[in-house]
Order: C-alpha cells, then structure tokens, then sequence
C-alpha cells in the first residue's frame, strides 16, 4: 500500500514540475496570440494563431522585416513589420516607403501607401527614426492603424517576434523575416 501510494506522490510530483515547466514556456518565452484583425493580410489572416518569442530581443534588435507584437495599448497588443530602425530617415512619397532616399521593395503590398494629414508621417516629409525607436506598418495598409499615425515605437514596447503561425493547421508556417538586402533600390 505504502509503495502505491509513493508512485501516486511521484507521478504527482512529475506532471506538476512539468505543468509549471510548460507555463514558464507558454507564457514567459513562447506566447500564444491570436490575429484580430486584417493589417497583416495576405500574410497573416485574421483568427490566426502564432507564437511570439519572447525572448529575441533581449539581447539584439528588431530588424527591418521582423514581424512583431508590440503593446499599443494596457489593453491591446498590435502585430506590424518593422520597417525601419533607429537613426534611419522614412518617407512616404507617391505611394512608396523610402528609407534613407531607396525605396522599400515591398512584394506583398496589394495597394499604394497612404497618410492622413496630421499624422506622424507625411506624405513627402522626411521623418528621423529616434533612437532606441522603430517605424513599424502592417501589410495590409489600406487597413492598418500603424506608425504612420503614432509614429516610432519604443523598444521596450515591442514584447517579442511573431515565429510561428500554429492554427489552423492547414495555415501553419514558420514566420519569417523578410530580406530587404536587395530591395532597397536607390532612388533614381
């Protein structure tokens, strides 16, 4: 009896350190999120699940073509690409992003860049990234709320890089970061 007993407490004990193991994960380094909403489509589809590590940028920084969860809000979290870094200069200018005076090659824009007057960034104003800040847009800009109208997001505020889009399964794919090494095009 005693000897059953003692299996009992041990298998306890082994899926509470795992129960706890896997939450540590889940919640501190790998974060379940849901998409709502459709600023990122084609990409990411509205009801969408990913991942969000969050551990990247603990150490490194965003990168251009990163996608990440960053916190708009108490309330909200946003999912963008980010499109520039710290110390860069963006312009919006007949429908194009320019970083640094090269346009932004962006394949899965399905329509041209807009600004509102009185946003952040301007169509044809040039706007200087702050340091330790990222311009940050989502795909679908016809239907993104993005830092064209709440400008640069601080670091601190991005909580970690989309990875994996996890469900449905038929959607189920790595996320990746875009390269955008040769498509920057000099303006000319």
């Amino acid at each position: 009896m005693v000897d059953v007993f003692k299996k009992i407490l041990d298998s306890l004990e082994f899926y509470i350190f795992a129960g706890v193991f896997f939450i540590i994960i889940w919640y501190f380094v790998l974060s379940p999120r849901a998409i709502d909403g459709i600023s990122m489509y084609p990409y990411l589809q509205n009801n969408d699940f990913i991942l969000v590590y969050k551990l990247q940028y603990l150490s490194d920084n965003p990168q251009r073509g990163d996608v990440v969860v960053f916190k708009h809000s108490e309330t909200q979290d946003y999912i963008k690409r980010v499109i520039a870094t710290p110390g860069e200069t963006v312009m919006v200018q007949n429908g194009k992003v320019y970083v640094d005076g090269k346009e932004l090659y962006e394949v899965y824009l399905d329509s041209a860049v807009r600004t509102q007057p009185g946003a952040t960034l301007r169509e044809g104003v040039a706007y200087k990234v702050p340091e330790n800040q990222f311009v940050l847009m989502g795909d679908n800009r016809q239907y993104s709320t993005d830092s064209r109208e709440f400008g640069a997001i601080p670091k601190e505020y991005i909580e970690g890089r989309a990875v994996v889009v996890w469900f449905p399964p038929e959607e189920a794919k790595l996320i990746k970061r875009l390269s955008y090494g040769d498509n920057l095009m000099d303006n000319q």
